[in-house]
């Protein structure tokens, strides 16, 4: 004698008062926002919104990601630039010492939240070069340390094109130790030319720190 069974299942939400929306229980202990059905959490809100996780109705969950809030001032030793609309953060300039890279990278790390420096723009770049250091050559975070022929930045794990870089003019050469990278301005041609190293080649520094202020 065969038996029916009818399984139940009960799905239960909570109103969100503050957004208008139906969160579940698992978004709004996250403390999510709803989104827009079919509409990625980013295009919704902004970049720094991600999914994580569904409300009802096939809204996606989405959540705001902010880098930890750090004091205003910097950490000894680094500098602001004059001008902070190219970029805000501080830095740190090792003047007449020069370290491999490995030594540098681990000289930024000491102080908690600085890395080797990341030129993101040509106007950062120009703004640090003529406040920070004039002629001389320094480290930047990017390499290529597995040796598989990724250039990547230190941290971050972005990618850095060898072949297109960011801004001035990459001189790379195709040997499998040079795996180090780093920048200088060539005031002769008006640009900013990217190099590879090996190993045991010294380098000028900078160690970046981001800053993220707080409300």
């Amino acid at each position: 004698m065969m038996k029916n069974c009818c399984l139940i299942v009960f799905i239960f939400c909570t109103i969100d008062v503050s957004n208008g929306g139906i969160l579940s229980g698992i978004c709004l202990a996250s403390n999510g926002t709803c989104g827009k059905k079919g509409v990625p959490c980013n295009e919704t809100f902004g970049s720094e919104w991600t999914y994580n996780g569904k409300c009802c109705n096939g809204k996606p969950c989405c959540k705001l990601l902010k880098a930890p809030c750090v004091p205003e001032t910097c950490p000894k030793g680094f500098v602001l630039l004059a001008n902070q609309t190219n970029s805000a953060d501080c830095y740190f300039y090792s003047r007449r010492s020069t370290e491999l890279w490995e030594k540098a990278k681990l000289i930024c790390a000491s102080t908690p939240g600085a890395y080797l420096w990341r030129p993101n723009t040509i106007q950062e770049a120009n703004d640090v070069r003529d406040q920070i250091f004039r002629t001389r050559v320094v480290w930047t975070g990017a390499n290529d340390r597995d040796k598989d022929g990724n250039y990547i930045f230190d941290i971050e794990n972005s990618p850095f094109s060898k072949t297109s870089v960011p801004f001035g003019s990459g001189l790379f050469r195709n040997e499998a130790e040079l795996v180090y990278v780093d920048i200088q301005y060539d005031y002769n041609f008006a640009t900013w030319l990217w190099k590879n190293q090996n190993y045991n080649y010294r380098n000028s520094y900078l160690c970046e720190y981001q800053r993220r202020v707080c409300p």
